[in-house]
């Protein structure tokens, strides 16, 4: 049975996971590494691809072990040359160009640039009509990741286009990648009679995660006209969702109206000074809290825990930690808040 990995942005492993179980049957779930996920499944790769937290996808090629020293690359470069990569992926009988990326975590005295350069090596010397092209043209890519003492080595199914839609998005400030909104659209649980908000919805990327389920309704809105305009062109003209200009603290909404307020509250960049956030994140959660309907819930990502926890435990919310990230230099983590 064939073995694939996603890589997922650290921290989301489980949440990954969970939609895998969720989605498709016939799938194996083995080994979860910092950012993959590893699975087995005789299934065509066509049933992978409505996973929506996942970033790419690599058909598993190799593990072996490797040595730390300038003089281990030669290992490198036999390991990868003995390797009978016809098994798979089809290859035409003429020229054809590669790339291997590489990454490194460990003691390694060379760079993954020498690890990369090795696998390559070894690729061209079992291969004579594979040549080399990192000017991102190249009809195969390979990755090569060293961890310590072992390394895995794996060739790449999905492109750019997999995580990012396929399609051209406006990006307001601080926008969030499609994987990590959709990963907070997950853990809301979505339900085809949701009424679902967004109060602080910058471009609308939670938003467009969310359409891609049966909803009631879904709302949402921002104080930056900039951020909506930009929401509108990517929600498109989408059923039943409504966006307006609007400021969090004071929700143009009834009291009990939806049912699960899913949203990236500001934090990091997106904030000008770190002293207004406990006053803003009880005036937001406060509000939330409001619209929402008994029992309802709160899904949110955010660095700023220490707030947080005081928010909602003067909102008199219960808040658990689901995961914890690493995000453009950031640590956030996504809380789940319940309204009793």
């Amino acid at each position: 049975m064939p073995r694939y990995f996603f890589t997922v942005l650290p921290g989301l492993e489980e949440i990954l996971a969970d939609e895998m179980q969720a989605k498709i049957s016939g799938v194996r779930i083995g080994d979860k590494d910092r950012g993959k996920v590893y699975f087995d499944s005789d299934l065509p790769v066509e049933h992978f691809l409505a996973l929506r937290t996942a970033d790419n996808l690599y058909r598993f090629i190799h593990r072996f072990p490797v040595g730390p020293h300038k003089l281990h690359l030669h290992d490198i470069e036999q390991e990868i040359s003995r390797l009978d990569l016809s098994t798979i992926h089809p290859f035409s009988s003429g020229k054809i160009s590669f790339k291997v990326n590489a990454s490194r975590a460990g003691n390694h005295t060379y760079s993954r640039f020498d690890a990369a350069e090795a696998a390559e090596l070894g690729i061209m010397r079992r291969y004579r009509h594979f040549r080399q092209d990192h000017s991102g043209g190249h009809q195969l890519e390979f990755r090569l990741d060293l961890v310590q003492e072992k390394a895995v080595f794996a060739i790449r199914i999905t492109d750019a286009a997999f995580r990012y839609r396929g399609k051209t998005r406006e990006f307001a400030p601080a926008a969030l990648r499609p994987t990590v909104a959709h990963a907070l659209v997950w853990v809301s649980r979505p339900e085809r009679d949701d009424i679902f908000v967004d109060p602080c919805c910058g471009s609308g990327t939670v938003l467009s995660e969310r359409c891609a389920y049966p909803h009631a309704g879904i709302h949402g809105g921002d104080l930056s006209e900039e951020a909506v305009t930009a929401a509108r062109a990517n929600v498109g003209h989408t059923s039943g969702v409504h966006l307006k200009l609007w400021d969090a603290q004071r929700l143009p909404l009834d009291s009990g109206y939806a049912g699960k307020v899913v949203t990236n509250l500001p934090f990091g960049r997106q904030i000008s000074s770190i002293a207004c956030i406990p006053v803003l994140y009880e005036e937001v959660l406060r509000e939330m809290k409001r619209v929402l309907k008994s029992g309802g819930q709160i899904v949110c990502l955010t660095d700023a825990e220490g707030p947080l926890l005081a928010a909602a435990e003067k909102a008199h919310l219960r808040l658990t930690t689901v995961a914890d990230l690493r995000l453009k230099g950031l640590h956030p983590s996504i809380y789940l808040l319940q309204k009793d």
